[in-house]
């Protein structure tokens, strides 16, 4: 007669042979045999489970585990079919138990990271799976689990704005591959959205596990460049060039920082090295475009945009560099379509806004262009001059018994062209009108608002802060109110002068003026040199060196500030006088232009104080000129008394200048133009 041990060998045979009657009956007769025979116990539950008898095949396991309790393998087999009899919990106790016998059990961590995450319980899951790929780095089942589960539970940190907690879990080794693009696509994201710190937050989040992430740095830097520090913009974007030499990209962000920083001639250097390293770099073409738009190659610049455009059709900020340039080569209708389609791909980026609605806004279309212009506090032009207001925005409803604070914005010449729609907001019925303003104009808007209504006051100590300020019940910046009360050309309040200097400044003046023949003529030729654009717009005085020579004319020198630099070392005609250091405030000018025939201006702030007063002006434009001058014209439906001399070549000012010297001989002559 047969042994048990043979008995087992023969129904084994049977049962590794696909003889599952045969081994069933002769496991069925050990066990009559042997009640308490555990291999039986444990190979007859196996045939069980095979044979779609879960629960006896469960029985069959507990009883084996009672009498060997240290088996992994009887306890991995009772998890299996508890799993299939849709018993999480006690599939996972037995699964638990499996790996306290045998903690490199394979098969056993990858069943309790299913059931963890079939239970919902997602960290168990996940460390479980860690655990699988420390033994087996190539699973490529663990790996696709694991990198779900990181995904699952990285997002939800970063919903919740856990940030720390994101960055801990998705920078740990198991985590990398899906975890660092995770964080860096959930941060480009944010930027894109304009949400530029809680973007610096997760790059230097993730650098602090991974200092050696060059796509964390190079991004960064971008961060860094919207903060208005382009030095550390730089310093980001260098280490990230230093880890990955080959990489455009890198190069690209260190371009970037350098044009910001007005290193025209290093930033086309970088932008030439990138495409180097990759030729077909769509943003380094388009940065090249916008660095040679610069320089005023504009054809050069259109067909490099162009070029990015046919790699990356997606790539908005080619999009905004083929803009501007059909905007200086005259072509403003294709402009706009470059714009609107910058914004197509990429609605919320800023650029695209804020120079569409500069062409909306040179083209007369004042509807969509001061829609368009409420994106200007998002724009790197006006970078860290957003408010932290209180109050709500003022939309233009009846002011009964509330009050408002005006807030001018921008430069002096924003806030003498754009006063004239006081009126709007004292129509409203406030009960006061706080209007904060530039220290240099206090004195000339005190003067010219009614104090029983409006009250002037300076702006904040801590601008862009609003410590000290009125507790209003609305607020509105100044060059919002055109778009509540602008909607064309012809809803331009035209009535001039809206302002009037200090009679007593005026007639102080007119003694100091009134010695000598000749045409009376006030002169600026230099702007605000930290306004975007400003070497563009200004002329200094060399541009301007016919009006000088013209006979018949006393000029008087009325620049201010930066430009009077241009005086120093040079011979000036007896006809010139500098009245510069004599000006004590914007009231002071305005007191010497009412006593003046003709100022003659860039575009700058004195050009929009002539017109408001209602003294004749010619302004002299560049070739591509500030929105506020519109296309094509040589008046301004903003100031009546203004005449606008155009360049005909951007950085030629030899043209306009000899035009105004031709006609103000013409006016000394007496005849008409």
């Amino acid at each position: 007669m047969a042994t048990i041990a043979e008995a087992l060998a023969i129904a084994f045979d049977h049962h590794e042979s696909g003889r599952l009657a045969e081994a069933e009956i002769l496991y069925g007769r050990i066990l009559d045999a042997d009640p308490h025979q555990a291999t039986a116990l444990h190979l007859l539950g196996v045939l069980y489970g095979q044979t779609d008898r879960p629960k006896l095949a469960a029985a069959l396991f507990v009883g084996a585990i009672g009498l060997v309790p240290d088996n992994p393998g009887l306890r991995y087999d009772l998890a299996r079919v508890r799993l299939i009899l849709e018993d999480g919990e006690g599939a996972v106790a037995a699964l638990r138990r499996t790996l306290a016998l045998q903690p490199d059990h394979a098969a056993a961590l990858f069943q309790l990271a299913l059931a963890c995450r079939g239970d919902g319980r997602h960290d168990e899951s996940l460390l479980t799976l860690e655990r699988l790929l420390a033994l087996q780095p190539d699973s490529l089942e663990a790996r696709y689990l694991a990198d779900r589960a990181v995904e699952r539970e990285g997002r939800a940190f970063l919903e919740r704005g856990e940030v720390g907690r994101a960055v801990a879990r998705l920078t740990r080794p198991v985590a990398e591959a899906v975890g660092v693009p995770l964080l860096s696509a959930h941060a480009a994201a944010l930027y894109r959205d304009g949400r530029v710190e809680e973007a610096a937050r997760l790059f230097r989040g993730l650098l602090a596990g991974r200092p050696a992430e060059a796509l964390a740095l190079w991004n960064l830097s971008l961060c860094r460049l919207d903060g208005r520090d382009a030095a550390a913009a730089e310093r980001l974007a260098r280490r990230a060039r230093a880890l990955a030499p080959q990489e455009a990209e890198a190069h690209a962000k260190l371009g970037l920082a350098l044009a910001a920083q007005g290193r025209r001639a290093a930033a086309m250097t970088v932008a030439r090295v990138a495409l180097a390293c990759d030729p077909a770099h769509a943003p380094s073409l388009s940065n090249l475009g916008a660095l040679t738009i610069e320089i005023g190659e504009d054809a050069q610049a259109l067909r490099l945009a162009d070029r990015a455009l046919r790699l990356a059709p997606d790539l908005g900020e080619a999009q905004v560099v083929r803009g501007d340039a059909l905007v200086h080569l005259d072509r403003p209708r294709d402009a706009e379509e470059a714009f609107r389609g910058a914004l197509q791909v990429a609605p919320q980026l800023t650029v695209a806004h804020w120079n569409l609605a500069h062409l909306l806004l040179r083209l007369g279309d004042y509807a969509a262009g001061w829609a368009e212009y409420e994106w200007r506090w998002r724009s790197e032009a006006l970078a860290g001059q957003r408010r932290p207001f209180r109050q709500p925005l003022w939309d233009g409803t009846d002011l009964a018994g509330r009050t408002i604070l005006v807030h001018a914005e921008q430069g002096l010449g924003d806030t003498i062209q754009f006063i004239r729609f006081l009126d709007h907001v004292l129509q409203a019925a406030p009960a006061r009108v706080h209007l904060e303003a530039h220290g240099p104009l206090l004195p000339l808007l005190e003067r010219n608002t009614d104090p029983a209504r409006v009250t002037v006051i300076p702006r904040a100590p801590d601008f862009p802060g609003v410590s000290g300020l009125p507790d209003t019940d609305v607020q509105i910046p100044l060059m919002s109110l055109a778009g509540l009360f602008c909607p064309s050309l012809e809803a331009i309040p035209t009535r001039v002068p809206y302002l009037r200097p200090d009679p007593r400044r005026a007639a102080a003046w007119s003694e100091r003026l009134a010695a000598g023949p000749g045409l009376r003529v006030g002169l600026v030729w230099a702007g605000n040199p930290s306004f975007h654009g400003d070497t563009q717009r200004s002329p200094r005085l060399a541009g301007l060196r016919p009006v000088l020579k013209v006979p018949g004319v006393r000029v008087f020198g009325l620049q201010k500030g930066p430009g009077r630099e241009d005086l120093e070392g040079v011979d000036l005609p007896p006809s010139f006088t500098d009245l510069g250091p004599e000006i004590a405030d914007v009231a002071d000018t305005a007191a010497i232009m009412a006593n003046l025939d003709l100022v003659i201006s860039s575009c700058t702030g004195p050009a929009h104080l002539a017109g408001a007063l209602g003294v004749p002006v010619w302004v002299v434009l560049p070739h591509s000129p500030d929105w506020r001058w519109l296309m094509g014209r040589d008046d301004s439906p903003w100031y009546p008394t203004a005449r606008l001399f155009r360049q005909t070549r951007s950085g030629d000012w030899s043209g306009p200048a000899e035009a105004v010297a031709r006609a103000l001989r013409t006016l000394v002559d007496g005849s008409e133009d």
